[in-house]
């Protein structure tokens, strides 16, 4: 029998060290980077080194890519720019939780301030009746959770099951840095989805729940504004009877949605902690009614849909109303209502004549600094006359075509 011949020592193949570029030697700070100049054009960059001064001419966007050139360029970048990232966006919920995504996340999240939460449809319905348990964002809020504000973008469908069960997620856990939160695009839907405390959705309310939204000092709602038309449905006019049925259905939505959205905001203005409230009507070119006057809406229809109180808000101090037109009378209830008010803002085209104050812009957009120390004037009367300025088709407003007279004639 042939003798097997002896087996060969493996070989190991030694791995081939690390060639640095020119710019990674620069970086680490080598004494003679060969082939590399970088000429920094002004006067205190002159004979020294440029590493010293990158990050101090280089825009945020280059940072986050210098970063990921090499492992090289990440730890120095790591190393000498500090809050790198102070704002991270997830998706929620998580295709993948691996212990290397963990690992990435936790790296990341050190110096996040603002993190924002794209939240998915569902991929199937819940069936009715079923108890929905927190959803995987738990994993992320276990890692990421000195931020001091959160974005929540609620998906264009199939929205009430992920905002819940995050909703739930949130008011089941310690989020102590957590003062701000902005949720926008939101609708009906989505409303009811996170409405809390006496409103609660499919779930039992506890005091642990509603101590996270009594902790908010800021909130901001950027409210869909596709159900506005319905407002203006004249079942009066309407002679066919299909028509009017739709007309109706359409009523009782824009009804359900005033509804819901008054019982949102008595939640918060019952409490003392809320110190600031920005509300947007978004998607859209419609004007809506005033989130912290709902009432008065109501009281346009005799008081016929719901029993609506006048929102007293304890201890708000800032409003700012997008796509809300305002008047003198608007101001002066306002003003009553909110003891501790001490600044409002408007969108200057939707602010009526006899409002004082100043125009600031702000995000690109012209915001109306309500004066409120001066008392507004009473509005002058005009009857049945409505939209005194109308909105563009961007967005805006236009005042070509609207005047304003300080007198009417009686003929």
């Amino acid at each position: 029998m042939a003798k097997l011949p002896p087996p060969q020592p493996a070989v190991v193949t030694a791995r081939p060290p690390i060639t640095l570029s020119p710019f990674e030697e620069l970086l680490l700070g080598a004494e003679k980077p060969t082939s590399m100049i970088i000429h920094l054009y002004h006067s205190r960059f002159l004979n020294t080194n440029p590493a010293d001064h990158l990050l101090t001419v280089l825009p945020h966007c280059s940072i986050l890519t210098l970063r990921a050139v090499s492992h090289t360029t990440k730890d120095w970048v790591e190393d000498n720019y500090l809050g790198l990232l102070k704002r991270l966006r997830v998706t929620c919920p998580l295709p993948r939780f691996t212990l290397q995504w963990n690992s990435t996340l936790r790296r990341l999240s050190h110096d996040c301030e603002h993190l924002t939460i794209n939240v998915e449809p569902s991929p199937t319905p819940i069936p009715t009746g079923t108890l929905l348990n927190p959803t995987p964002a738990g994993q992320i809020f276990n890692i990421v959770y000195k931020f001091l504000s959160l974005r929540i973008v609620p998906p264009p469908r199939d929205a009430f099951e992920p905002l819940l069960s995050l909703r739930l997620t949130l008011e089941s856990i310690s989020l102590r840095s957590l003062t701000a939160i902005h949720i926008e695009p939101l609708d009906i839907a989505s409303l009811l989805a996170l409405r809390w405390g006496g409103f609660d959705s499919f779930t039992d309310s506890t005091w642990i729940g509603q101590s996270f939204w009594r902790g908010l000092k800021s909130l901001r709602i950027g409210m869909t504004s596709d159900w506005l038309e319905y407002a203006h449905s004249n079942l009066q006019s309407e002679q066919d009877l299909e028509m009017k049925m739709k007309l109706k259905e359409e009523r009782e939505l824009y009804r359900q949605g005033i509804q819901v959205l008054h019982n949102y905001l008595f939640q918060f203005s019952l409490q003392d902690t809320l110190e600031t409230l920005r509300f947007d009507w978004v998607g859209g070119n419609k004007i809506g009614p005033n989130p912290l006057l709902l009432d008065e809406e109501v009281a346009k229809e005799g008081g016929k849909w719901f029993s609506a109180p006048g929102l007293i808000w304890k201890g708000l101090k800032e409003v700012w109303l997008g796509g809300v037109r305002l008047y003198g009378v608007d101001v002066a209830i306002m003003k009553e209502r909110l003891e501790e008010l001490k600044k409002m803002m408007v969108w200057e085209c939707l602010a009526a004549a006899e409002i004082s104050g100043k125009v600031e812009v702000i995000e690109g957009k012209e915001w109306f600094d309500i004066d409120l120390k001066t008392n507004p004037q009473e509005p002058w009367d005009f009857g049945e006359v409505e939209d005194l300025f109308d909105t563009d088709d961007e967005g805006g407003c236009d005042r070509g075509d609207s005047m304003v007279v300080p007198f009417m004639l009686k003929i």
